[in-house]
């Protein structure tokens, strides 16, 4: 994999090599712009980029200062502005107009920065705050670059993408974080990443949830995670009426049930094991042995199939750390059944697995949902419930899933390729090491592969498969 996260900041350090910390822009000797306190609430902060290694040319950000302008316009009292040129187009030059012009905005410089000097200049250029990239800096700079911000009364956004970022990070213990749902290696969003890496952080601050938020129920799935903050880029330019809504969800924030189940699965999350679930459970003893050998999710049929249980099935089960899903299968404007609805009130379902011919907003509230994926047309129906992901399954006109049958690989490849992979179909404790290696996906879901006859699972292919993810994982 290219990472481009380095590509960018050797571009940078060469810079500087040539042209100095200020990067040949003339940066007053000392501030003249008054200080604003970053990170009030709401904490809503829009981005000033002019252009992005993923989408190319922002057309519509021809003037960094009329940008911020709208913002402010529109209710926003954040703004971050790039600064860097080669990926972003974005310069110093574009900080202090920034700044100038709308002198009551809190400003983050956002960009790849590397030493003690770059914050000394960004202050000279007006930020109130700093994005700090843990990933590109040993611990001891972080903390000095950390210490230094506060020293010259500017907030360190501290950014953090993975276990060891969170763990230099935790050497200082910022109070205010941000997790990116964009990898920077490659530049492709993964939106439950930030809940993640969330579960991780061990000290107490705020965390803002960055990037990835293109429409309001992005927004709102954040909100409803219980991030703090949001940062926003594309969304706000394409369709600035969307910073009222954002900020909307941010003061009224409360944690909805779909959302406090999110945080419950994502918190589950071990670097390098995907998440698993053992689906298609009828005893009790099978639903034992798949939480005790480390399923995060244990999913019940509530539809026709073989597999199908019942609700007083799903109620006489212990509760355990690992979720409960029920699968449904609805036409297209049906309600979800008053049975499974009371599951989920109840709280002894966490979410829906929908198959039929479901809304969006039907799945968005419940669960998530199920895509039988037959092209690459049925690949492109992801977008239609994001940001949640949909599990993979391959495409049978018999049944609406629990086939047994394994995706084509180019078909998974592409999925790859938007983001979060949740794969279903054909995997079993033979094949499950080839398809970790080949496609990593973030979870996994079996339920014949694991049976000896539909709806009984064999604990001898539990245990094996189980032995498989752990040794891929190295736990």
């Amino acid at each position: 994999m290219t990472d481009i996260r380095r590509r960018i900041a050797d571009q940078r350090l060469e810079r500087i090599s040539r042209l100095g910390a200020e990067e040949g822009f003339t940066i007053p000797e000392t501030r003249t712009v008054p200080r604003v306190p970053f990170g009030t609430d709401p904490l809503l902060i829009c981005e000033v980029k002019r252009r992005s290694p993923s989408k190319g040319h922002i057309s519509e950000i021809p003037d960094a200062a009329a940008q911020a302008e709208m913002y402010r316009s529109h209710g926003a009292g954040h703004v971050s502005v790039l600064t860097e040129p080669d990926y972003f187009g974005g310069s110093l030059e574009d900080l202090m107009q920034v700044k100038r012009a709308c002198p009551d905005l809190a400003v983050l410089r956002k960009d790849f920065l590397l030493n003690e000097e770059d914050i000394e200049v960004s202050l000279r250029a007006g930020a109130d705050a700093c994005l700090l990239i843990s990933s590109l800096l040993s611990t001891e700079k972080l903390k000095s670059m950390h210490d230094l911000c506060l020293e010259k009364g500017m907030t360190p956004l501290v950014e953090v993408h993975s276990g060891e970022d969170v763990k230099k990070a935790s050497a200082v213990k910022p109070d205010l974080v941000g997790i990116n749902s964009r990898d920077l290696r490659d530049f492709r969003i993964y939106p439950l990443q930030p809940l993640k890496i969330r579960g991780l952080i061990d000290w107490e601050c705020r965390i803002v949830y960055e990037s990835g938020i293109l429409k309001d129920t992005d927004g709102a799935f954040a909100s409803e995670a219980g991030f703090a903050g949001l940062l926003v880029g594309e969304g706000v330019v394409r369709d600035p009426s969307l910073i009222e809504k954002l900020k909307g969800f941010l003061t009224g924030r409360n944690e909805s049930p779909s959302g406090a189940a999110w945080q419950k699965l994502c918190s589950r999350w071990v670097p390098g094991r995907p998440l698993v679930k053992v689906c298609g459970l009828t005893r009790a003893e099978d639903y034992e042995a798949a939480v005790s050998l480390g399923a995060d999710m244990t999913g019940f049929i509530l539809a026709p199939s073989p597999r199908r249980t019942t609700p007083d099935f799903i109620r006489s089960l212990p509760r355990t750390a690992a979720l409960k899903v029920g699968v449904a299968v609805l036409e297209e404007g049906e309600d979800l059944p008053g049975e499974i609805q009371s599951l989920l009130d109840e709280g002894i379902l966490d979410m829906v697995q929908f198959h039929g011919r479901e809304s969006s907003g039907t799945v968005r509230n419940r669960g998530y949902k199920a895509l039988r994926i037959k092209s690459g047309e049925d690949i492109e129906k992801m977008t239609a419930y994001s940001p949640l992901p949909c599990l993979l399954d391959a495409f049978s006109p018999d049944a609406a899933g629990g086939t047994g049958k394994r995706l084509d690989p180019g078909l998974v490849q592409k999925a790859r390729e938007k983001g979060e992979l949740w794969l279903a179909g054909g995997l079993n404790p033979r094949n499950i090491r080839e398809i970790l290696e080949t496609w990593s996906p973030e979870l996994v879901d079996l339920s014949s592969g694991l049976e000896s006859s539909p709806g009984i699972k064999d604990l001898e292919k539990m245990k094996q498969f189980f032995r498989e993810i752990n040794d891929y994982a190295r736990i």
